[in-house]
């Protein structure tokens, strides 16, 4: 676990830019990857056709890179779409180079528009952002290279070169279908058991966020294989009554880790029996685990158990179709216009603004050198600023270093390699290790890819060691770029962004308090969706700003306390709303404080606290939360933050006689906690800076 980050002293910023997540190898995926590049690379080398099977590896590795979880239909449809744009995008690439032969600033232009196109393409959603960084990246590379014509023929074998690498997913997929969503389903139930495991340590809180987001992705999973399947609806019908059954037994599993207290070794290992079972596609146990939580007194465990027992085995079939039960509940989520951006449209404008100024700078670069091959400049800067992944100025200076170790590594390869066999020898092993790299930190991926980039578009450009030195400065050069255009002019308003992070956060959980007891189920799991939605947001800048620079770093580690007590807000709020003494008892009283924090964060003014009594409509558990946000958030304010530092007593809130706090509630909300929920206190502990 990662320690909390301490606004008191220097940030570790270096250090976490070298930090690996922890991915596990999976050995499909480097047996998948090292033959869609290495199989195509061969044959051609065989019968003489090493230009051409060089495209065809290109082709294959946006469906390497671009492979995501999630049911099978979803990531084939999500890399065919990567793929022809990446084949659309070469074509495209190819004609810009025509158009220069004979007006070379027009190409340039032409060059700077489908960018800008394609970036703004890209922040429509991850599908889109994988699929228009692939476009742009073969733009580029189609632009660069000035293959031969026809210009029809490249972006044909990169095409083919991606469905020979599906064929090869799909020969996986055929052997194991429904494993996705099986998958799905036991995570929910192993995170049960980590949850249990948990508590009462520090990990509790991290361990609940994982709960939520497995229950989560459950959903999304089997609603998209149900929406796109013509067979397997029974399978289908018993994993989605297996996700409902868990319902009632997350209820009574938060429940028990919110005592704080540490739970009996037989409950966790008992719900790690069922997951095994789940993912095995054995019978479930559930006799054994109830027995164990009522011999343990979890009597409420135990009932929640004998509850869900015939949704879990099967054995009586729901009043609802199970799918149709999802379904109901994945409709109350508010609906976003699909073609759209997901981000806000000033967010939107000043990532095109950034990433424009960066191409152009690095078209003006390859113009005024002499560098053979010099496109790779404006090849990095677009895969460095590519949306949704991560700080920007980690993954420059992350570039930078596997840039090193990926030119030594091609280097090497071409210093020694006569007849293509030490070639062909390297990219095996460099290919199988990819998305592994890839998941576990961007500049191991980097130092990667360069070489097989570099080994693969050797058969249609061939070169000797000087090119490896020129990718080197390429590199070095784009990444100075994105550091000196698109990141240092930038820095203070990126500090100013997670000012309004927390205020957004703050004005969505006040829109949620102020429904969370309403009759409106529908508009109140909007309203948490999107509060939890603003806080994993707020949570994902704050992670990616405490690997930049002392300037960024240190708001960063600033809020983060703040960050952590607003998402204990979210689960009071949650567990006054499904379980508090008075149902019908408003919680506007919270509404108004968090959205008047929002406020003076925003421009300025006193910070409300909470009268010393109770106030009516908030329960214990919420004002607890909500006294300790308020502390946190007038603490953690930087001086240039516009929350101001005195502190009223709020006159209007209604207070009632002081009477002993009772315990809070242990429920969880009748609905599934949205996508990336954010970790919730299950008890005393640190916060933890997350991954």
């Amino acid at each position: 676990m990662t320690s909390t980050p301490n606004p008191g002293r220097r940030v570790a910023w270096v250090s976490r830019l070298t930090r690996l997540e922890p991915v596990a190898f999976s050995r499909w995926d480097a047996v998948h990857a090292a033959l869609s590049v290495a199989v195509p690379t061969a044959v051609g080398a065989a019968l003489g056709h090493g230009a051409d099977a060089s495209v065809v590896a290109l082709g294959a590795l946006p469906a390497i890179t671009g492979d995501r979880t999630g049911p099978y239909r979803a990531r084939a449809r999500s890399i065919l779409i990567t793929i022809l744009t990446g084949g659309a995008g070469f074509y495209a690439g190819m004609l810009i180079h025509d158009v220069g032969v004979a007006h070379p600033w027009l190409a340039h232009v032409l060059l700077q528009i489908a960018v800008l196109l394609l970036s703004f393409l890209g922040t429509f959603g991850n599908v889109a952002s994988a699929a228009t960084l692939q476009g742009a990246v073969y733009l580029i590379v189609g632009w660069g290279l000035a293959l031969p014509p026809p210009e029809w023929r490249a972006p044909l074998l990169l095409a083919a070169g991606g469905l020979f690498s599906m064929l090869l997913m799909a020969v996986h997929w055929l052997r194991h279908p429904g494993a996705a969503e099986r998958d799905a389903v036991a995570a929910i139930y192993q995170q049960l058991a980590n949850v249990l495991d948990a508590s009462g340590t520090p990990r509790a809180r991290l361990a609940r966020r994982s709960l939520e987001n497995a229950i989560a992705a459950a959903y999304d999973t089997l609603l998209s294989a149900s929406a796109s399947t013509t067979n397997g609806w029974d399978i289908l019908e018993r994993r989605a009554a297996q996700i409902l059954a868990a319902e009632p037994i997350t209820t009574a599993v938060i429940g028990l880790a919110q005592s704080g207290q540490p739970v009996p070794a037989p409950l966790g290992r008992a719900f790690y029996g069922m997951a095994r079972s789940i993912a095995r596609d054995r019978p479930v146990d559930v006799d054994s685990a109830a027995a164990a939580a009522e011999t343990h007194g979890a009597t409420a465990l135990s009932a929640a158990l004998h509850r869900a027992q015939p949704l879990l085995t099967g054995a009586v079939h729901a009043a609802e179709a199970p799918l149709v039960a999802l379904a109901r509940h994945r409709s109350r989520a508010s609906a976003h216009a699909r073609w759209t951006p997901k981000w806000p449209w000033p967010d939107v404008w000043r990532y095109l603004v950034r990433i424009g100024l960066c191409v152009l700078v690095a078209q003006i670069f390859i113009a005024v050198t002499a560098l053979p091959r010099s496109y790779w400049v404006p090849l990095i800067v677009v895969v460095i600023f590519k949306p949704n992944y991560g700080s920007v100025f980690a993954r420059a200076l992350q570039s930078g270093l596997g840039s090193i170790v990926g030119v030594a590594v091609s280097a090497a390869v071409v210093a020694i390699d006569r007849n293509g066999v030490a070639s062909l020898a390297s990219l095996v092993p460099l290919a199988a290790c990819l998305p592994w790299a890839l998941r576990r930190n961007y500049g191991l991926f980097s130092a990667l890819l360069l070489p097989i980039l570099m080994l693969v578009m050797g058969a249609l450009q061939p070169g000797s060691q000087d090119i490896a030195i020129a990718r080197f400065v390429d590199a070095v050069a784009a990444c100075a770029i994105v550091l000196l255009v698109g990141y240092l002019p930038w820095a203070k308003w990126e500090r100013r962004q997670l000012d309004e992070r927390v205020a957004n956060a703050l004005d969505a959980l006040g829109r949620y308090a102020a429904l969370a007891c309403t009759h409106d189920a529908d508009a109140t799991f909007a309203a948490r969706r999107a509060a939890y939605k603003a806080l994993d947001d707020t949570r994902i800048a704050l992670q990616r700003a405490l690997s930049e620079p002392p300037l960024v770093s240190r708001r960063a580690a600033r809020w983060w306390p703040a960050l952590v007590s607003l998402e204990r807000v979210a689960n009071a709020i949650t567990d006054t709303a499904a379980h508090g003494d008075d149902p019908d008892a408003p919680v506007h009283p919270a509404a108004a404080v968090l959205t008047r924090l929002a406020a003076a964060l925003r421009h300025g003014g006193p910070v409300p606290v909470m009268p010393d009594a109770p106030v009516a409509g908030i329960g214990p558990a919420l004002d607890t939360a909500l006294r300790e946000a308020i502390a946190l958030l007038s603490g953690a304010a930087p001086r240039d933050a516009s929350l101001g530092r005195t502190t009223p007593i709020m006159s209007t809130m209604p207070t009632m006689p002081t009477k002993p706090r009772a315990p809070t509630g242990s429920g969880e909300p009748d609905a599934p906690q949205p996508p990336q929920a954010p970790e919730a206190s299950l008890g005393p502990e640190r916060p933890v800076s997350g991954r």
